[in-house]
């Protein structure tokens, strides 16, 4: 049988993902038709969009999910049926699974606004790695602070929410390349665990420290590279702190994203034009034809103990939706996937 998490009802506002919010219900394995293949769902990823789908409301990106629809999410496993010529038998692929053991794919990208299925070249064990380390947040990672924040050997780069699956990566990235990194993260436990494992080279605790302060003391000559997960007031503080030519990065803003109503903007935006400097967002997805190149990199900084995963794995379908809450709650370091 096939188990798949259904939505129950909408999420409100400042509620925690549960799996009350979810019917758990069983149908028959699907068979693939002409041009699909099954894949069986070896693991599966997080990511803060997730929660815009429980909402019942259009996003910034995605239409709400319906009532009584699977979850939607990204997954990794393998191709177990195959009527399709580019995806065979016993081959991975990490995808749009949804929340459920078996799913049809059909390969040819239609039903998504833009491609997201992926090949596994050379799938590594525990196969969630490619959701992670090795996968999306890997991707974000790497083409966020390569292409657009362009760090050179001496850099200042600061990461928040450097605790996280994301953040946690780039520093690593930032630090092969030659960069001095300040990771902000939340509590002396986070603080702790990002200078010793993730090795960055100064911590802000933003739960306790006054940023602006711990900014000018770590950043003294301003800041080259930000890496903003968060937006909010941290976003605001490194503005004010840029250096010459600073870039930043926008590649979330979980601290105020869901906020109603949407929160003022930041004040100290005008440093843009006094440091010469730039913010882009970017949307990892459009990466997607250089995946693979990004692949290898990751790859082999991985099999040189260059770069540490650092997945928290959940246990079963049934914890997706306390994984899926662990990104708000602020409780866990790493990237955060469920192993079937």
């Amino acid at each position: 049988m096939n188990r798949q998490l259904r939505l129950r009802r909408n999420i409100t506002q400042g509620e925690a993902v549960s799996l009350d919010l979810f019917d758990m219900t069983e149908s028959a394995i699907p068979s693939p038709g002409e041009g699909q293949f099954l894949v069986k769902t070896a693991a599966l990823g997080t990511s803060p969009a997730q929660r815009a789908y429980l909402m019942g409301s259009e996003s910034r990106f995605h239409p709400p999910l319906s009532i009584g629809e699977i979850m939607r999410g990204r997954g990794v496993g393998e191709v177990i049926k195959s009527n399709h010529k580019d995806f065979k038998e016993g081959s991975y692929v990490a995808c749009s699974t949804g929340w459920q053991d078996y799913s049809i794919q059909d390969g040819d990208q239609t039903r998504m606004p833009v491609k997201t299925l992926q090949k596994i070249h050379n799938p590594q064990d525990p196969l969630y790695l490619h959701l992670g380390t090795l996968g999306a947040s890997g991707f974000a990672a790497y083409f966020g602070l390569l292409d657009i924040g362009m760090p050179k050997a001496g850099d200042t780069v600061v990461v928040s929410s450097c605790a996280g699956g994301v953040g946690s990566l780039v520093a690593q990235i930032a630090k092969l390349k030659g960069c001095r990194v300040v990771g902000i993260a939340g509590g002396p436990e986070k603080c702790a665990w990002i200078k010793n494992t993730v090795g960055v080279d100064a911590a802000i605790d933003y739960k306790n420290d006054d940023i602006d302060a711990k900014l000018q003391e770590y950043c003294p000559d301003g800041v080259n590279v930000y890496f903003d997960n968060v937006g909010g007031n941290i976003l605001d503080m490194v503005l004010k702190n840029l250096a010459i030519k600073g870039r930043i990065i926008i590649c979330g803003l979980i601290s105020t994203e869901y906020h109603e109503p949407p929160l003022p903007g930041p004040r100290h935006y005008y440093n843009l034009i006094y440091k010469r400097a730039r913010m882009e967002g970017f949307f990892v997805w459009d990466y997607f034809e250089q995946f693979e190149a990004a692949e290898t990199d990751l790859m082999n900084w991985y099999k040189q103990g260059k770069l540490k995963p650092t997945e928290r794995v959940f246990k079963g379908l049934e914890a997706a939706p306390e994984a899926l809450q662990s990104l708000f709650a602020g409780v866990d370091t790493g990237i955060k996937v469920i192993e079937l």
